[in-house]
């Protein structure tokens, strides 16, 4: 099928489209902490980024009269890899020209699932990496003595709306009412977005700290299908959830 179809109709075709990039700089803003009122210069990437509607929103919501023009959009993210690149080989510019620090963020967030069928973070979108962080949970059956510790990127809510990591069980809980034991969940992102997730459980009114009794490097276990998780939530069900900790 070909049809030539004019500016006006393009942009109708694909507005939700551009609503979603419009609502996608509003919040790189609000992530990056950054006013409208202090954008200086607006860098546009890709091919894209030559559809006048684009280029226009992005104007607009930035309150510049127009785009940074020393850059080759087309060339833009081939520059950026080329950077990454050389960070990750460890390349030492011999004339000193270029600074090859580059500093990264999660995209998305990592936790587990939890608090029902939840998906709560660990680690937040955005935080800057390296990184390590830990949150406590509980068990919620009496006498539970092993834990499902499921491990997901993304935004979701519901731990199913995102992306399935990797998973690995605590045993050994120590017999107690629900709510009793506590749990210490830590995720650790390394320099080389390596990450690594650990699980201690420890009673309360111990003076010593949580030690990790499991350390998996999380393998990309799903491919976004689902199977695994809805495997997972057959074979046990609620049997080893847990839920967030709440300190009084």
């Amino acid at each position: 099928i070909c049809k030539v179809v004019d500016r006006a109709e393009f942009e109708e075709v694909n507005k939700e489209v551009f609503e979603k990039c419009e609502s996608l700089i509003i919040q790189c803003l609000h992530d990056a902490k950054v006013e409208v009122e202090d954008v200086n210069d607006v860098i546009v990437v890709g091919g894209c980024s030559y559809i006048p509607r684009v280029k226009n929103l992005v104007t607009k919501i930035c309150k510049v009269t127009e785009v940074y023009k020393g850059i080759n959009p087309l060339e833009g993210a081939v520059c950026g890899a080329a950077m990454e690149g050389a960070v990750a080989s460890g390349i030492i510019d011999p004339f000193g020209n270029l600074d090859l620090l580059t500093i990264q963020a999660t995209p998305l967030a990592i936790g587990i699932r939890a608090d029902g069928n939840k998906f709560v973070p660990v680690i937040p979108r955005n935080t800057t990496m390296p990184a390590r962080k830990d949150l406590l949970f509980t068990t919620i059956h009496d006498n539970q003595t092993e834990a499902l510790i499921l491990v997901y990127e993304g935004e979701g809510n519901k731990a199913e709306e995102n992306h399935l990591l990797g998973y690995f069980k605590i045993m050994g809980i120590p017999a107690a009412p629900k709510g009793v034991p506590e749990i210490n969940v830590c995720m650790d992102i390394d320099a080389a977005n390596v990450l690594r997730v650990l699980a201690g459980v420890v009673m309360p009114g111990s003076r010593t700290p949580a030690v990790p009794v499991m350390e998996v490097r999380m393998p990309m276990v799903d491919d976004g299908h689902g199977w695994c998780a809805e495997a997972l939530n057959r074979t046990y069900g609620a049997t080893m959830d847990l839920v967030t900790l709440k300190k009084a």
